[in-house]
């Protein structure tokens, strides 16, 4: 028998590592720039410099945010083209030098960023760790055994929130001259990054994941990047119309960062820890993985032993509570995470696995909301 979801039921949304809905302030402030933006940033004419203003001013606030140089930001359609551009570039690079592109991408990497090494190069896998981190002595093992031209981490993965040891990536990579390539599509204002000192030479970052537009992202190089579209727009490096509205947006959305309260991150550790010790004490076979890394404060992904993933995540839509099986871009497949199987999970506890993750509206309630009814969804499908 089919179920249908309960009549006007308010929303618990705990999905931001998939996307943060567009913040209240941004949507008060949509209409206004929406009519500062009605020229083509190219044109000359007063529309034109009006939408050219905008984009320098989103500009100049991402430099002061990421502390980088203005003319190292590149405007893109999201952190998945700036993966692929920073590959691109490597790419070009060794191509230009008579070698054949080698990467070396660690095993929990956005699909993104995988297909794009695969397309372009030989790929070599820097192996995980159970804990979520990558083998730092597999990253070493494979810099001596490989001439590569990129080596490419996420900052924070999106399933499980671990966050990598970047300090001790930066000085291996340095040490073997290798440059590096940092996927921050989820620790834009959550972990803090400063360009100038951190020896990346890539940084990719997407605006929906801080509750800015859909669409939108930036890639931050620290010389410019191999031309990716014809064209003289952005420094003729990437061509085409720039989207002046999208980039006015994430310019708003990264000014309420900075405004953001210092006890909002606090909150959500507090939060976060509660959360997984409810989780854990009410639900006998219940894991929560990478518990034993630094993660995000913001995500929780746990496995429940017994279950399908997908099972539990229907019954929580019906309650009216939005969350996730992990990668949003890997939802809808069988497939189980390929990041819990690179930490050693087995399939059946990997399909298992249900993902939290809030962000700026969250508040401890939705965590209560889901805690009323999540143990006795996990036990009656252990018993069907």
């Amino acid at each position: 028998m089919q179920h249908a979801r309960k009549p006007k039921l308010d929303v618990t949304y705990l999905d931001h590592n998939a996307s943060s809905p567009l913040s209240e302030e941004l949507l008060g402030e949509l209409p206004g720039l929406a009519q500062r933006c009605r020229g083509n940033a190219s044109s000359l004419h007063q529309f034109g410099r009006q939408s050219r203003r905008l984009i320098s001013e989103a500009t100049a606030g991402v430099a002061r945010f990421i502390h980088c140089d203005e003319d190292q930001i590149y405007w893109t359609s999201g952190a998945s083209e700036a993966n692929t551009w920073a590959l691109h570039s490597a790419a070009a690079q060794a191509i230009k030098a008579g070698r054949r592109p080698q990467f070396l991408v660690s095993a929990l990497e956005h699909d993104s960023t995988w297909l794009a090494a695969r397309s372009l190069g030989e790929t070599h896998v820097i192996r995980a760790l159970p804990s979520g981190l990558i083998d730092l002595d597999h990253l070493k093992t494979c810099l001596s055994a490989h001439s590569a031209d990129l080596v490419s981490i996420v900052h924070a993965n999106n399933e499980t929130g671990v966050i990598q040891e970047l300090n001790e990536i930066g000085a291996l990579c340095a040490a073997a001259h290798v440059p590096l390539h940092l996927d921050c599509a989820q620790t834009l204002g959550k972990v803090s990054l400063n360009f100038e000192v951190s020896g990346i030479s890539y940084a990719t970052f997407s605006a929906h994941k801080i509750a800015g537009p859909t669409g939108v992202g930036f890639l931050i190089a620290q010389a410019p990047p191999s031309p990716l579209i014809s064209g003289k727009q952005q420094r003729s490096r990437r061509g085409g119309t720039e989207n002046a509205l999208g980039v006015a947006l994430t310019g708003r959305a990264i000014e309420l960062l900075l405004q953001q309260s210092p006890a909002f991150p606090e909150s959500l550790r507090q939060w976060q820890q509660e959360f997984e010790a409810a989780i854990k004490r009410t639900i006998p076979g219940s894991l929560i993985h990478g518990a034993a890394a630094p993660r995000l404060h913001n995500t929780t992904f746990v496995g429940f032993e017994g279950v399908t993933g997908d099972g539990i995540l229907i019954n929580l839509d019906l309650e009216g509570i939005c969350a996730s099986s992990g990668s949003a871009c890997s939802s809808g497949t069988l497939n189980p995470s390929q990041v819990l199987q690179a930490m050693g999970c087995s399939d059946a506890l990997a399909r298992s696995s249900v993902r939290f993750s809030s962000g700026r509206t969250t508040r401890w309630s939705d965590f209560e909301r889901v805690l009323k009814v999540l143990p006795g969804i996990v036990e009656r499908a252990r018993t069907t």
